[in-house]
């Protein structure tokens, strides 16, 4: 059940991949599929906690406009990955007078701490990571050695549970909006120390659902 699940959400990825392609200009529509996150997790070849520390556009032959983001790693949290460095690449950027933006694409700022979900570590993407903005997490630093982990739009995240998966058909799916099924978020005025899981409790949700996974 579990590989069918896998093997419909590389599929759907790959359709919305090709919606998001066709028509490539200075702005462009993006359609990505919610996933529950249970599957971000399982469809990641490489979750790692790390820091933004550059990032940099580039052309391609084909005309189009990538932009290199460059991580500093400090906790690999799912894979196998021996360098201390990564550099993930996202369709869009400026080069010069040229610009190339994806409706929807929210890319990895610099200086940002965060968890990412990367889906390959071989395979182009539009965007590397697992259902995009749904495998994008930043922590924010609270001080006295707590941490906050929000979603991508910056919204504690409360906690993360399994959620039903993947549809039967393309039909049958929903849309994302940013946050997988599964993963509950609190927006208000309550002081952050109190309203979120710190770095280590969503870590560890993670690590959980990869040894329930084996």
């Amino acid at each position: 059940m579990r590989a069918a699940k896998q093997r419909f959400l590389k599929f759907a990825s790959l359709i919305c991949g090709v919606l998001a392609l066709c028509g490539l200009s200075s702005a462009q529509a993006s359609t990505v599929l919610q996933m529950s996150f249970e599957e971000v997790v399982d469809a990641a070849e490489l979750v790692f906690e790390g820091r933004v520390t550059g990032l940099r556009s580039q052309s391609s032959a084909d005309g189009s406009i990538h932009t290199l983001v460059s991580f500093q790693i400090s906790d690999v949290i799912k894979g196998e990955f021996a360098g201390a460095a990564i550099e993930l690449r996202f369709l869009g950027g400026q080069v010069g007078m040229r610009g190339l933006q994806v409706s929807d694409m929210r890319m990895p700022e610099q200086g940002e701490t965060g968890i990412y979900f990367v889906e390959s570590l071989r395979d182009f993407q539009v965007n590397p990571l697992v259902g995009w903005a749904q495998g994008h997490f930043l922590i924010e630093d609270l001080g006295s050695g707590a941490s906050l982990v929000t979603t991508a739009g910056h919204v504690p995240v409360v906690s993360v549970q399994s959620a039903d998966g993947a549809p039967a058909s393309l039909a049958e799916a929903q849309f994302s909006k940013g946050v997988a099924k599964g993963v509950s978020v609190r927006a208000g005025i309550a002081s952050k120390a109190s309203r979120g899981l710190s770095a280590q409790q969503f870590k560890a949700s993670v690590r959980e659902i990869v040894e329930l996974a084996r």
